[in-house]
């Protein structure tokens, strides 16, 4: 996996109610943020004192980490806090302003005047939270094998299901708030993100007592997605493979990071049947916590009254069903049989008779594809987002210089790449280092997203600061085609433009409009069938991804039992029906690019969509790049991009002979 499983993190916040205590670090489609933050409601001061022993602990483990990895390579989170001593006081006074809070307005928000001076006081809470959040979850992420970080981790979770607790009056003084009031409220510029998603969950409100049940219960929703993520960090484990008498070490990481786009076809095809055996071992147990996830989901779904599952997941993205399903039909119908010419001709300049699972990420010119430094890669970051203009490039150069990007890979590191957003501070970004250009790509990804939350955050309200889900993807995939722009016209020769093009299907196309289409069409299928009263096992799961995956690839892909076990490599099956937004985003960035190179005005209003955040519902964001998302047309117009590229390509191999 070149991207994130847990992608942009505070990005994919506004998914939930607004209302919640922002700190989460995995987005979990309830309402409520089930998240990583502590405080110790009970024993406070034993708690504290523990948590300063994690905090010796936790430099120790630093100092360790270091020992082993260049220090630019590893992220500074003092721009946080000065150290974990900081980070505890934060925490403290933290909880001594949501305990003045509660005393100041619980039971006294009635007017508009009440509530637009709680919103004021709710505001600066919601920055500290986030700020606590994110240093809570962070370290863990670097390594789930460390107790220390898990114990910091589940520390921080315990304290976002109080606060939660706690200020769950605000919440429903607000959905119980008369409707002249309410739309008061909307009329405040830095509240229109806020009081829409107020409205939302207005229709569906349960009441206070269950409400309140529910926001104590989110640790428990939480569950499955905590067990899912664990469990690949540490539990999959991949049996070495020989080649040519070499034993190959493999992991999670190792293989989707280096070996299933190895130019060595023997390396490629048994580190992917070791992989496959890894998590065959763990189906069963991967298809229970599934189950789990789903039927929770559902249930919530029926309580708060919502006609399916499906219109639940949707609406706090502020799309309808009618537009979650174009993404896939089109994509499955229309994209398929661009994706499948590609890789037959993938096939033929490498000699392959036929193409199985294994091979489909092979590169078209594997010989072609360079080691990268990380120097060279924030080279590579600047050239690719010049075209932005002055103000951009200044934001974003500080990733380097600030150390924004934890690029060890380190054991135990969590697998793919993440952006996360402390408001106001600056982002950070993990993903791990393997020196190919398949890197650059995943760290001008996240890049991307960063710049989203700088512009998004300097310009608009905490409330209003974070993407709608559906288009979230957007900033960091139109990077991703500023990359593949910049390396294809530095070159002349059509070997170096082939290059160019193949990455931007491979790195940044077939990635969101195949891997994560795919598991949208996957999960549309399982949620369906829960819908139907079914249910399902691992055989099951199997059966629907295989049929998925047969009728996208059609006869440019042989289709397996391994292929099958698909299902068990992404966290997004956690995320509600977040696996389609990466196409819709990129369907955006897609007509933000083509915006850019046709007008003159191209880059102007490309910040001024990463400045809008959440400020706009996602049609009127589109329409700053003049892209009409109610209908078809952005969507046809990417699919026919796609189909130039490929045809560029093959007469770019045409010029060489192959």
């Amino acid at each position: 996996m070149q991207y994130s499983d847990v992608l942009s993190i505070s990005a994919k916040f506004q998914s939930m109610s607004y209302l919640n205590i922002v700190v989460g670090l995995k987005f979990f489609n309830l309402n409520f943020f089930p998240a990583l933050f502590k405080i110790f409601t009970q024993a406070f001061s034993l708690s504290l004192y523990v948590s300063v022993l994690f905090s010796a602990i936790l430099k120790e483990e630093y100092r360790s980490k270091g020992e082993h990895y260049g220090i630019n390579e590893l992220w500074d989170l003092t721009a946080l806090y000065q150290d974990q001593e900081d980070f505890l006081r934060a925490i403290e006074k933290t909880r001594e302003e949501i305990n003045e809070f509660v005393r100041n307005y619980k039971g006294n928000l009635h007017t508009f005047e009440d509530f637009e001076a709680a919103f004021a006081v709710f505001e600066q809470i919601q920055i500290q939270l986030s700020h606590i959040g994110n240093y809570s979850f962070m370290p863990q992420t670097t390594d789930f094998g460390d107790e220390a970080f898990a114990e910091i981790a589940q520390a921080g979770m315990d304290f976002e299901t109080w606060a939660s607790v706690e200020l769950s009056f605000f919440d429903d003084a607000l959905v119980e708030a008369d409707e002249e009031v309410l739309e008061r409220l909307g009329q405040l510029p830095h509240l229109t993100f806020a009081i829409r998603q107020a409205k939302i969950k207005k229709a569906h409100y349960l009441g206070a007592d269950v409400e309140k049940t529910l926001t104590n219960l989110g640790e428990v929703f939480y569950g499955p997605q905590d067990i899912y993520t664990k469990m690949r960090a540490g539990d999959f484990e991949m049996a070495d493979f020989e080649v040519d008498g070499k034993v190959y070490k493999n992991s999670f990481v190792t293989y989707e990071n280096f070996y299933q786009n190895h130019e060595n076809a023997e390396i490629r095809e048994k580190a992917f049947r070791s992989f496959s055996e890894g998590l065959r071992k763990h189906q069963n147990t991967a298809a229970a916590t599934y189950l789990a996830q789903v039927k929770s989901e559902k249930l919530i779904a029926d309580m708060r009254g919502y006609d399916s599952v499906f219109d639940y997941l949707l609406a706090e993205q502020e799309v309808d069903r009618a537009m979650f399903d174009r993404q896939i039909d089109l994509i499955m119908k229309d994209f398929a049989p661009v994706a499948q010419k590609f890789l037959k001709h993938v096939a033929k300049v490498n000699g392959l008779e036929k193409m199985t699972f294994a091979d489909w990420k092979l590169d078209l010119d594997s010989a072609l594809n360079p080691d990268v430094t990380i120097d060279d890669a924030y080279d590579l970051v600047m050239k690719s987002v010049a075209p932005l203009g002055e103000e951009y490039s200044r934001e974003i150069a500080r990733y380097q210089t600030e150390r924004w990007v934890d690029f060890a890979a380190n054991e135990g590191k969590d697998s793919g790449g993440y952006a996360a957003d402390p408001y106001r501070v600056h982002p950070y970004v993990l993903m791990s280092w393997t020196g190919r250009m398949s890197d650059v790509y995943t760290l001008i990804h996240e890049i991307g997203h960063s710049g989203q939350f700088i512009f998004s955050d300097n310009n608009q309200s905490y409330f209003n600061a974070h993407m709608s889900t559906y288009y979230v993807e957007a900033p960091s995939t139109f990077n991703e085609l500023l990359l593949s722009d910049y390396l294809e016209h530095q070159f002349d020769d059509p070997r170096q433009k082939r290059f160019a093009l193949a990455h931007r299907l491979t790195d940044t196309y077939f990635h969101n409009f195949i891997t994560h289409l795919l598991e949208a069409a996957f999960q549309r299928k399982v949620y369906t069938l829960i819908e139907e009263g079914g249910t399902f096992g691992a055989s099951k799961l199997n059966s629907i991804m295989k049929e998925v995956l047969t009728e996208f690839w059609g006869d440019a892909v042989e289709i397996d039992d391994d292929a099958a076990l698909t299902w068990m490599r992404q966290s997004h099956y956690y995320m509600g029906l977040y696996s389609y937004t990466y196409s819709a985003g990129l369907v955006i960035s897609t007509a933000g690019y083509l915006h850019l190179k046709n007008s003159e005005n191209g880059a102007k209003d490309w910040i001024d969509l990463l400045k809008s955040g959440g400020s706009k519902t996602p049609l009127e964001s589109a329409m700053i790049i003049g892209a009409d998302i109610s209908t078809d047309k952005p969507l046809r117009d990417t699919i026919q991009f796609l189909s130039d590229t490929v045809d560029q390509i093959i007469a770019y191999s045409a010029e060489l002979g192959e």
